[in-house]
């Protein structure tokens, strides 16, 4: 198991002992020895801010397979969640969200809002118990209280963009005991902006692995710019081109693995390429789990991988998504099909399941959106960019990447090709080329990357990563029809413009009589 520093159960605990219900037994305690002689630099003060971040991680966390990493991915073309027999079909909500006919009670879209809006609170939080220790004045704090402050409040404005960006006109909760009031989204954008570009000038500059430092609330900047059109209805393509030059140039000492899976190896903790990450354990920060829920069941025979429980044969992708990658793309072996071999005599494993038995092997294609008869039970290629760990159990120990630079780089050349009329110069080319010299392929030339083509690379590039349903409404492209099945049929037709918004949960209006108003054509 590899080596990391957990900060996360200290800041629990810390906080737990500092909460506000808890104030009472200030005089009891050390608080002058916290006052004094502990909160002074910036490593102390992550054991308090440790639970800000717990929210990331977590099976409820970012990358949760039924809350905001499904609104970011299910809904797109590169995740299908085929029912399978009876399996996956969670009572309809896979597919509501593949198809876009999810509605405001829908499972996921409740789990999004708590997510983020978890986070937010956690935040909060944070907030109450420094100025528990340190007063009120913010004026009045040391460098570090100063540091502790702005690392709170920029992941406290990440957390209300995850929220704008789902469900566009949210709160703006900038204290625990604010007032509930609906905010426009282009208000949110201002917050957000405002509250990052406040704080940049006290987050730490050296980059600190999973934690917002100076580049980490540049790289939000840059992705608040990069989809202003979408939120504001005003482009901001030159502010996005500058924070992603700031980050690249900045001296913080990230690079590209020269190996695209590096930052994907069970043991990716300090990637140089990783700006801002979730950092996973197996047994100690648990959440990453896309192993379990991607591969077949015959991938946990004990002879394959000797994984210690069942795979669920879930979310795959669609052939047309699989198929955009070149054969000599690097890449393409970000997903699985072929045989399924026994490691042991390297024959084929056999599979066998009520009616079913076959030798298993995984095949791109996909013949229905449900096949109640289970034949269609190997269909369609699994995802295995993280490095698959023989005989790991339910979690695995990679590190999952918000941010890197690969995106970076991607997003600058997006930004140059908007600011030129949507063509590309040699700028825009060799940004885009950074990313491209390590899969196999030739580079780009201003003849042949053009924005279509820049959808594809993003998506062939950060495939699950969470980037891809903003990428498709940023480029037009989230409501049209894709995953052509074997029948010719489409997995997904056609949706409404309004489907580029989700709907804001029904607990949370109930909850809240006369303060939001519903986004348009959701009840």
């Amino acid at each position: 198991m590899k080596l990391k520093t957990y900060i996360w159960g200290a800041g629990v605990m810390a906080a737990g002992l500092l909460a506000p219900s808890c104030v009472d037994l200030e005089p009891e305690v050390s608080s002058d020895v916290l006052k004094d002689d502990y909160y002074k630099t910036p490593e102390q003060f992550a054991t308090l801010l440790a639970n800000a971040y717990s929210q990331l991680a977590g099976e409820y966390g970012y990358v949760y397979r039924e809350g905001y990493w499904s609104m970011q991915e299910y809904t797109t073309d590169e995740v299908a969640v085929p029912t399978r027999g009876t399996e996956w079909s969670d009572n309809g909500v896979p597919l509501a969200m593949g198809q876009h006919t999810w509605e405001e009670n829908t499972r996921d879209i409740n789990n999004g809002w708590s997510f983020a809006y978890g986070g937010v609170t956690k935040c909060n939080g944070v907030m109450d118990n420094i100025k528990l220790i340190k007063g009120e004045d913010e004026a009045q704090y040391d460098e570090a209280t100063k540091f502790g402050i702005a690392e709170t409040k920029v992941l406290r404005a990440f957390y209300h963009l995850l929220a704008m960006d789902l469900y566009g006109n949210v709160p703006i909760v900038d204290a625990s005991d604010a007032e509930l009031k609906q905010s426009t989204r282009a208000e949110v954008f201002s917050f957000i902006e405002k509250e990052v570009l406040d704080n940049l000038p006290y987050l730490q500059v050296t980059p600190s692995y999973g934690r917002v430092t100076k580049s980490v609330g540049q790289t939000i900047l840059a992705k608040l710019y990069l989809n202003a059109e979408v939120y504001t209805n005003t482009p901001r393509w030159q502010e996005a081109l500058n924070m992603c030059d700031s980050i690249i140039s900045g001296g913080y000492g990230y690079n590209l693995e020269s190996d695209y899976f590096v930052p994907f190896k069970a043991n990716n903790t300090g990637c140089k390429e990783i700006i801002f990450p979730i950092v996973f354990d197996a047994v100690k920060a648990q959440g990453n789990m896309f192993h379990l829920i991607t591969l077949h069941y015959a991938h946990a025979n004990p002879e394959v991988y000797g994984f210690t429980t069942q795979t669920w044969n879930g979310p795959c992708t669609h052939q047309d998504f699989y198929d955009s990658y070149d054969g000599s793309d690097k890449r393409k072996g970000q997903w699985f099909v072929g045989p399924i071999f026994d490691k042991n005599t390297g024959d084929t494993v056999n599979f066998i399941k009520n009616s079913i038995e076959k030798k298993a092997v995984i095949v791109p294609s996909i013949s229905a959106t449900a096949d109640p008869t289970e034949e269609n039970t190997f269909e369609g290629a699994r995802f295995v960019k993280f490095e698959i760990e023989p005989g790991i159990g339910h979690h695995a120990n990679s590190d999952f990447p918000i941010y890197r630079l690969a995106d970076i780089y991607l997003m600058k050349a997006e930004a140059v090709m908007r600011l030129n009329g949507g063509a590309a110069n040699d700028v825009a080319v060799a940004a885009a080329n950074e990313v491209r010299k390590r899969t196999g392929l030739g580079d780009y030339t201003t003849g042949t990357l053009t924005l279509p083509e820049l959808l594809a690379e993003r998506g062939r590039e950060l495939a699950w990563e969470g980037h891809r349903r903003q990428d498709l409404i940023r480029f037009g492209e989230f409501t049209k029809q894709w995953g052509k099945m074997t029948t010719g049929e489409y997995y997904k037709l056609v949706s409404d413009d309004y489907r580029k918004l989700f709907p804001i949960p029904k607990w949370v209006t109930d909850a809240a009589p006369g303060v939001y108003t519903q986004n348009p054509n959701y009840k």
